[in-house]
């Protein structure tokens, strides 16, 4: 799910207020059940360093015999969402790795959750055990899923290009980077993710120009906020296409200078579950 927010001040108020690559063994399960795939026409799964420490995880602790094993906090331990993951296993074999993975597809316990296009991404792990009556045995996981990621890297500069390459189709000169108006923003992204909401207000009753006042910045005050949004491109693209003020912000022609902050959950929980938290904060100071 995906939101967006704009805040639009009457400019008389504002002008007047301060405003890993998987190890040897765990590579070659991964792979055999990537050649089984390809044999029904599936997509092949691509590595993922954190479900590959869920598997680990659940694996150690599926080989510890008399306990139960729970799931959800072990896949949280590795850092992802317990949603739409799945999980399939051996226990206690002695099994070929090729083999492994075949009883996993001719399993029909196990073959709606690896037989399918569903999932994307995987990790394996493998516990070995030295058990006393039957010698060496191995106990495979494979947790498969989705796991979001965050932007990339260089998301604030690519907003900044994003944002200035629309303005340029309207005719508008370029924004600037203001860093104080790049901490006010930052700011408040952290805020949404972490006090579990989505508004311009802060629950304390804080709104953009507060913010902007806080570090120093002083004069109109606009604000977009995204949540949900993937990307850079993605969250411009809907502010671009809103119709509830985002487009209009971007384009006015009195604003100078922009600050843009980011926070990535990939644990989100409470209400306010988006992720991605996006803000971004432009204006113009009073003086100039």
């Amino acid at each position: 799910m995906a939101r967006i927010l704009a805040f639009l001040p009457i400019l008389l108020a504002v002008l007047s207020v301060p405003a890993l690559a998987a190890e040897n063994r765990e590579g070659e399960l991964l792979k055999a059940v990537n050649e089984a795939r390809e044999k029904r026409v599936l997509s092949p799964l691509l590595f993922d360093k954190r479900l590959a420490k869920a598997a680990a995880l659940i694996a150690r602790y599926t080989a510890k015999p008399g306990r139960d094993v729970d799931y959800c906090r072990l896949i949280e331990d590795a850092g992802i969402p317990c949603a739409d993951i799945g999980v399939v296993s051996s226990a206690g074999t002695k099994a070929p790795i090729v083999d492994v993975a075949a009883g996993w597809f001719s399993d029909g316990r196990t073959q709606p959750t690896i037989a399918t296009n569903r999932f994307g991404k995987a990790g394996v792990g493998v516990e070995k055990v030295d058990d006393p009556r039957f010698g060496p045995l191995e106990y495979w996981v494979l947790v498969l899923g989705n796991p979001p990621k965050p932007a990339a890297r260089n998301w604030r500069h690519d907003v900044l290009r994003e944002v200035n390459a629309f303005r340029a189709r309207h005719g508008l000169q370029p924004l600037r980077l203001v860093p104080v108006l790049n901490e006010a923003a930052q700011r408040h992204a952290d805020d949404m993710a972490y006090r579990d909401y989505f508004a311009h207000k802060t629950p304390n009753g804080t709104g953009p120009g507060d913010r902007a006042a806080a570090v120093g910045y002083r004069g109109l005050v606009l604000e977009n906020l995204a949540a949900g949004m993937g990307s850079p491109a993605a969250a411009v693209e809907g502010w671009i296409n809103s119709k509830t003020g985002h487009r209009e912000a971007m384009l006015n022609r009195d604003i100078r200078d922009v600050g843009i902050g980011y926070r990535f959950l990939s644990l989100d929980r409470g209400k306010a579950v988006y992720t991605h938290y996006w803000a971004m904060s432009m204006g113009r100071r009073g003086n100039s």
